[in-house]
């Protein structure tokens, strides 16, 4: 019935000689099952706006949202390390018009925080976007120019560096204390909630090192404000072609890749679930996600909901033992 009415909207329009409302003439998809979604679709980032899991999520619901019966809207909701955002759509009604941004807390959480032990089971995968690089960075002022030379640095002056924290648990923070427990470093950690508002600091000098998502150090980097030591990643970076792998600068056991996607509370009608995960994987086929993606330098996942939950999974297994070793622990 939508779908009729739709099409008689377009032909009135038409004949009348009308122009179409924004999104009616690129309204291609169907509605799924039962008519969803008959109201707006919306995902919670449990991150700050104009972070790593913010950008990519828009990256491909902006231009997705044109071609569906209804738009997909995202909702920054920060706060605890994640858990404000997350436990939001845990107790939404799964009923596929609240998502959640998903991001390694997901793996990560159940070993930190005692009221998330079922957390990461209550959501389903809908789609695994990307996986963006991240970068060893210091401060212009620190007196490194290799990673291996801020290692020697750092470990004449334990406790005395500042580095970034966005958020316990976070795929940064992991990295970080992976990198930590490898080479023995001793730095003070700088709560933030989120990446956003540590960037002011590490520019300023207030913060001498940090694991910053790549396309968010870029601006600092290129006014001079740090200087890159190594990006972690599997392969250099087309925006850091001259920066080595974490890999090539002497540490290739602390590589960490942050990935990212969309996940729904898992008491969401397969049918549904099945059908956004159509809608997600058609969207990321999309040259013009494609381009925005590649703005991050990410790698595309491009995962079904089996494939991110399996991501998912693994992850959980990989980190529980590093969370274990290093008693890392959030503040309740």
């Amino acid at each position: 019935m939508q779908r009729r009415q739709f099409n008689i909207r377009v032909l009135a329009a038409m004949a009348a000689g009308l122009p179409l409302a924004p999104g009616l003439a690129s309204a291609a998809v169907p509605p799924g099952p039962g008519g969803f979604p008959d109201k707006p679709v919306k995902i919670v980032v449990p991150y700050p706006a104009g972070g790593i899991v913010d950008g990519l999520v828009r990256a491909v619901c902006d231009p997705l949202s044109a071609d569906l019966p209804q738009r997909m809207v995202v909702e920054n909701r920060p706060g605890a390390d994640g858990r404000i955002g997350l436990d939001a759509v845990a107790r939404a009604a799964p009923d596929g018009y609240t998502l959640l941004g998903a991001s390694p807390l997901l793996s990560v959480g159940e070993h930190l925080m005692p009221d998330m032990k079922a957390r990461g089971k209550e959501f389903v995968g809908i789609c695994g976007i990307a996986a963006a690089p991240t970068v060893f960075v210091v401060h212009s002022g620190v007196a490194a120019r290799t990673l291996k030379e801020f290692v020697a640095l750092a470990a004449a002056k334990p406790g005395e560096l500042n580095v970034a924290n966005p958020g316990v648990g976070s795929s940064i923070h992991l990295a970080q204390e992976l990198f930590f427990e490898r080479t023995g470093l001793k730095l003070t950690n700088v709560a933030y909630k989120g990446q956003p508002p540590s960037l002011v600091d590490l520019g300023s000098g207030q913060l001498q090192f940090a694991i910053v998502t790549q396309n968010l150090a870029l601006p600092l980097i290129q006014a001079g404000k740090v200087r890159a030591l190594a990006v972690n990643a599997a392969a250099r970076t087309r925006s850091l072609p001259d920066v080595p792998t974490v890999a090539e600068a002497g540490y290739p056991d602390t590589l960490v890749q942050s990935w990212y996607g969309v996940a729904a509370p898992s008491r969401t009608p397969a049918p549904v679930v099945a059908w956004l995960s159509q809608q997600f994987q058609r969207g990321m086929a999309q040259p013009e996600v494609r381009s925005r993606l590649a703005g991050f330098d990410a790698e595309v996942l491009a995962l079904d909901g089996a494939r991110f939950d399996a991501l998912i999974d693994k992850e959980r297994q990989r980190w529980g033992d590093l969370i274990a070793r290093r008693r890392i622990q959030v503040q309740q």
